[in-house]
């Protein structure tokens, strides 16, 4: 079952090599000591939308990081001009509310001689997924695919990468996957992206009728960015309750914002992705 569970993963990724890891943040170490080995001293952040152990592992790599600024987690693939020679780890789906241009990010990225490391533990099984010198997911619990709090992967196009990264993979011995319901995760994987958003259409029609629209966090992009969660700023306490009060009533699970992981203002995080 590991096998058809990794040849799953290589048509979802379009990746040639895939690694098993103990956990996501185990694939985001790994990831690191990679870009390290291969000369980079500089790690590029997103400045909202990723995940709290980035910087962590960037420190205990002995990496400086760099914060771009972002649009609410959506990086502008231009920004990449300014840099080369640096790593790049980005979230393609940040605060799982809106993704990336993941093509135009590889693409200028790979013209900088930048090392992409895409985070698809949100964005699994879109085209944002396919991009990137080697992507990682996690299976916890909450993620599009999940094993009861366990595993992860990172994959690569390069076979030396893979090397490393199989070298370098230290807590093999300790992962505990259970592949056949992981298979089962990733075969259903498209029912479950259509049924978050299903999910998540009704709510934004919800949100069109209190009139909060205009306040959905990339509101201005085609189907608000296409994400999983939607994330609504609000100005007073008044807004905050109506907004909580509409996720009590959608039965929906939230978390407030300023949060570095969803976005750095006032807003109520619709967490779309826990259903």
């Amino acid at each position: 079952m590991k096998e058809d569970c990794e040849e799953t993963l290589r048509k979802i990724t379009e990746k040639k090599y895939v690694l098993f890891v103990k956990r996501g943040n185990a694939a985001i170490r790994l990831a690191l000591k990679l870009a390290k080995s291969l000369g980079c001293k500089t790690v590029l952040l997103q400045d909202m939308g990723g995940w709290i152990t980035y910087k962590q592992f960037c420190e205990r790599e002995k990496l400086d990081y760099h914060d771009l600024k972002t649009d609410y987690g959506i990086l502008d693939p231009k920004a990449l001009n300014d840099y080369s020679g640096c790593a790049l780890l980005i979230n393609s789906l940040p605060g799982y509310a809106a993704l990336q241009k993941m093509r135009e990010i590889a693409r200028i990225g790979n013209k900088q001689g930048i090392f992409i490391i895409n985070d698809i533990s949100g964005s699994i099984g879109t085209e944002e997924a396919k991009y990137g010198d080697v992507v990682l997911a996690s299976f916890a619990i909450d993620k599009p695919v999940n094993t009861s709090g366990h595993g992860g992967l990172i994959a690569t196009n390069d076979e030396k990468y893979f090397d490393f990264l199989e070298k370098n993979n230290a807590e093999a011995v300790d992962i505990d996957i259970d592949f056949t319901v992981l298979f089962e995760k990733l075969k259903s994987l498209d029912n479950r992206i259509a049924d978050l958003n299903s999910i998540r259409n009704k709510l934004i029609k919800e949100l069109e009728a209190i009139e909060f629209v205009q306040k959905i966090v990339h509101s201005e992009k085609k189907d608000y960015g296409k994400g999983m969660n939607v994330i609504v700023r609000f100005d007073s306490d008044a807004e905050k309750e109506k907004l909580i009060n509409l996720a009590e009533k959608e039965k929906l699970e939230f978390t407030l914002c300023p949060r570095d992981i969803r976005v750095n203002v006032k807003a109520v995080s619709f967490e779309i992705k826990r259903k």
